[in-house]
């Protein structure tokens, strides 16, 4: 069995290595995963979460309160869709 190795430009990887973010955009969640104390594990997909205007908001959608640990998965190939779109059109203004 081949199996083709292609590699990808990991520079945009770096400037979020190195961002901090305050508030997550929730256009930008993939999913969230939430383990309880006692092993159990709930994954709210973007259309569990996709009603709610902010990540806080996210827990009140549990009635368990034996949360151990929350993992939120970002859609990067989105956010850096947006960004490079973004940033083309300002630049765009200035050197066109």
């Amino acid at each position: 069995m081949i199996m083709a190795i292609h590699k990808k430009d990991r520079s945009f990887d770096r400037i979020f290595e190195q961002v901090t973010l305050d508030k997550i955009p929730m256009d930008y969640i993939h999913f969230v995963q939430i383990n309880f104390e006692d092993g159990s594990t709930i994954e709210l997909s973007t259309s569990d979460i996709q009603h709610l205007s902010d990540p806080s908001e996210i827990l009140g959608t549990q009635e368990r309160t034996d949360i151990k640990d929350i993992n939120i998965s970002l859609d990067y190939e989105r956010i850096k869709s947006d960004i490079s779109f973004n940033v083309k059109q300002v630049l765009n203004k200035f050197f066109t």
